[in-house]
């Protein structure tokens, strides 16, 4: 893929990812990645796929669950023999990821039970797709407004979407945790997937739930308005959220897409 696009410069997709266990738990239990083809022509068929991953508290191997879903997937979509069309392809990897997750947990003793959440964001030219269970989150940094792009399956995430509480009484309610679907539970499970078209200037911010237990949507607005998505801008976020109490695992990735 040529770098130009007449006389404007092709900006190259830039990816962060920072993961921090926290000052409470004592284990890490996220976990991130990606793959950015370098090959032009794999990255056009099929182009660039980022995930993040929380393991379940409070079941086994949670950590072994988070890290099998983010690259279990990353192998399927890239490898796997499945049809060439971008969005079924990514639903078709994703749908043998949670059945890969489920088989751990039933037939291997370690992992018994072992759950876990997994939301991904594929960039293909000037459109993007999400597949996602669970409670991490995926939001759309675009003209100054963050606007979350993944619903948060969990009971209380319900409850607001039908107006029974507001959202900031869901920052402190006490199911805010309890989930109503994750990797690990059954073998087929429904996915939500949405789709959207790029524009330039879009920045993707995803997160696990822990980063949320100590900083608002307007906080992680400002810090990205700020341009602080380098690395180093997204460890002070961490470090901030650490600072008032770090009760949980934290995961950040941002994606700031190529857009020619």
């Amino acid at each position: 893929m040529s770098n130009t696009l007449k006389t404007k410069p092709c900006r190259q997709t830039i990816v962060r990812c920072c993961t921090d266990k926290g000052k409470v738990r004592r284990n890490n239990e996220d976990y991130c990645g990606c793959y950015v083809p370098e090959d032009g022509k794999i990255g056009q068929n099929f182009g660039s796929l980022f995930a993040i991953s929380d393991g379940v508290g409070g079941s086994r191997a949670g950590e072994v669950a988070s890290s099998e879903a983010v690259n279990v997937l990353l192998q399927e979509y890239y490898f796997g023999d499945h049809t060439l069309r971008c969005p079924e392809r990514f639903k078709t990897a994703y749908q043998l990821t949670a059945l890969h997750i489920y088989d751990l947990a039933e037939t291997s003793g370690s992992c018994n039970k072992m759950m876990c959440t997994l939301s991904a964001l594929l960039v293909r030219g000037r459109k993007f797709y999400i597949s996602h269970v669970g409670d991490s989150k995926i939001f759309l940094l675009r003209g100054g407004e963050l606007i979350q792009l993944t619903k948060d399956q969990t009971v209380v995430g319900k409850m607001v979407r039908m107006g029974l509480i507001n959202r900031e009484q869901a920052r402190t309610h006490p199911s805010r945790h309890v989930l109503l679907r994750s990797l690990g539970e059954r073998p087929i499970l429904p996915a939500d997937f949405y789709s959207g078209n790029l524009q330039e200037g879009d920045l993707f911010f995803l997160s696990t739930d822990g980063l949320f237990e100590h900083l608002t949507e307007e906080e992680i607005r400002s810090f990205l308005l700020e341009g602080k998505q380098e690395t180093d801008g997204i460890n002070q976020l961490i470090e901030l959220a650490n600072s008032r109490g770090g009760e949980d695992n934290m995961t950040v990735m941002t994606v700031a897409p190529e857009f020619c």
